[in-house]
């Protein structure tokens, strides 16, 4: 029976693989196998499974194992030239969808033992594909949690034959991928999926699980994560869609008039159009086939954020240059402003930039409790005079006394950036650990020259808490007060964290 199921498994994998590289790749399978005589052979071991021919039968069936092996090599090295995102295609192209169909190619990679890497992608989109009901009045998918559906999960896994794992490290891995979820649920922009990683994050983490990706309740976690992202993804995605393509059309019909305005004294920023102009022509492509993902929605977005840091350069153009569209101006300031007042800072200067959204996004002259209770400002979790010392540091704003000066503006800005980074980088490692994952060396790398930034931010409020001239204003000595010891809080908890990591 096991035989059996085995050559059904690599029959429905032929099949889809030929559809694949049919229809999608415009060629033939690149292998030749005879599927009918094996299927023949197998099909005469049933009739010799008694007494007197045992003997033969068990022949027949090593030596039927054997070809099913040869088989499994072919198709698998077939299977090299199929990515994820073809099987994706694929599947968004079937008008009805076969779960036997599923099911059997689940089997195909499981009885081949090849689950990592792109093929453990694959595996989990047919699993959650498997596992998942669009519901037509609400748009938006939502996870199979019956008990049928789970039988057929540990049905499906016992191909495998993995090891059963303790049950308090199934625990942890739930809450972890919970944890993941939640956060994914709870991002409120587009651009959150990609400021913090949070997909990518979750991509990595199903990778890094080994064998305890196939236990059948952390699998059933799995799958409800999957049905949770598509669906923050899919409803911010539209939502962000409209304003991504009015934008990137803008800067197409722009493109030709900057590189002969500004290509001569700016090389690199037409090699950045150019690269923009492919990343264009994939996004729209994907987008016809209905097939848009996250990480291609990125490299558009970020392009178009490179060349805009490009325009900074302080290039004076012709008298005739095509006046360039308002929106991308602004953002070509902000880089500028940012970048003037505190250098092209790889630790902090991405977060800075997310402040001064923020800040230019509200009038210079709005008093800080009226700041406190705008909705931008609480999600990144600033401090009102953290707003204010932006708007000041650009003269968009008085100083409130002559004690409030240009380096206390700094160091105030610098240490919300850190803050913003810290939180997202224990975040991180903190879902890695309760997963029983190590981290990356980039991420570990990446905390540890926040800790050592951090303690040099400390020591400039120590500074600052050492002159006599702030005691003689409440106010400012209570803003001092309140920035550090968020810092501080945030720096324990990232500490705490790291050290565990690195022992």
């Amino acid at each position: 029976m096991r035989l059996s199921d085995r050559f059904k498994s690599l029959w429905t994998y032929h099949q889809f693989a030929t559809g694949v590289y049919r229809n999608l790749l415009r060629e033939n399978v690149p292998y030749h196998f005879d599927f009918h005589k094996t299927y023949e052979q197998i099909k005469a071991v049933t009739g010799k499974l008694n007494a007197t021919e045992v003997a033969n039968a068990a022949t027949d069936i090593t030596s039927s194992e054997a070809i099913l092996d040869r088989a499994t090599e072919v198709l698998l090295r077939a299977d090299d030239g199929i990515t994820p995102s073809l099987v994706r295609r694929f599947f968004e192209k079937l008008k009805r969808q076969d779960d036997n169909i599923i099911q059997y190619l689940i089997k195909f990679y499981l009885y081949s033992d090849a689950v990592e890497g792109d093929r453990r992608d694959k595996i989990d989109f047919l699993f959650t594909r498997l596992g998942e009901d669009f519901h037509a009045m609400r748009g938006e998918f939502a996870s199979r949690d019956s008990l049928e559906f789970r039988e057929r999960v540990v049905a499906l896994i016992h191909v495998l034959r993995v090891a059963q794992p303790p049950a308090d490290e199934v625990m942890r891995m739930i809450r972890a991928i919970r944890s993941m979820r939640d956060e994914i649920l709870s991002a409120e922009a587009f651009d959150d999926l990609t400021d913090k990683n949070l997909l990518k994050n979750a991509r990595t983490f199903k990778h890094r699980v080994g064998d305890l990706y196939f236990h059948p309740d952390v699998l059933m976690s799995i799958i409800e994560l999957n049905v949770a992202a598509k669906n923050r993804f899919l409803r911010l995605y539209h939502s962000e869609e409209d304003r991504l393509l009015e934008e990137a059309d803008k800067l197409m019909q722009h493109g030709q008039a900057i590189e002969r305005n500004f290509g001569d004294s700016n090389p690199g920023l037409v090699q950045e159009i150019a690269r923009f102009r492919n990343f264009k022509e994939k996004f729209d492509e994907l987008r016809a086939q209905s097939n848009v993902k996250h990480d291609v929605i990125a490299q558009l977005k970020a392009s178009m954020s490179a060349i805009l840091t490009q325009l900074e350069g302080g290039i004076d153009p012709p008298d005739d240059v095509m006046e360039m569209p308002q929106e991308f101006m602004i953002a070509a300031e902000q880089n500028a402003n940012v970048t003037d007042r505190f250098g092209h800072d790889d630790v902090l200067l991405r977060f800075l930039m997310r402040i001064a959204s923020v800040a230019d996004s509200l009038p210079s002259d709005l008093p800080e409790e009226e700041i406190a209770q705008r909705a931008a400002v609480r999600d990144l979790r600033l401090e009102p005079w953290e707003i204010t010392a932006y708007h000041k540091l650009f003269d968009r704003r008085l100083p409130d006394a002559e004690e409030d000066n240009e380096d206390l503006n700094l160091l105030f800005l610098r240490a919300a950036a850190l803050r913003i980074k810290i939180d997202e980088e224990a975040t991180i490692l903190a879902t890695t650990l309760a997963a029983d994952v190590r981290p990356e060396a980039e991420l570990q790398s990446k905390a540890k020259t926040s800790l050592d930034t951090a303690k040099e931010l400390d020591e400039d409020f120590g500074e600052f808490l050492h002159e006599a001239v702030y005691y003689a204003n409440p106010s400012l000595l209570h803003k001092l007060y309140r920035s550090r010891f968020r810092l501080l809080r945030g720096f324990s908890r990232l500490w705490l964290i790291y050290d565990r990591t690195s022992s």
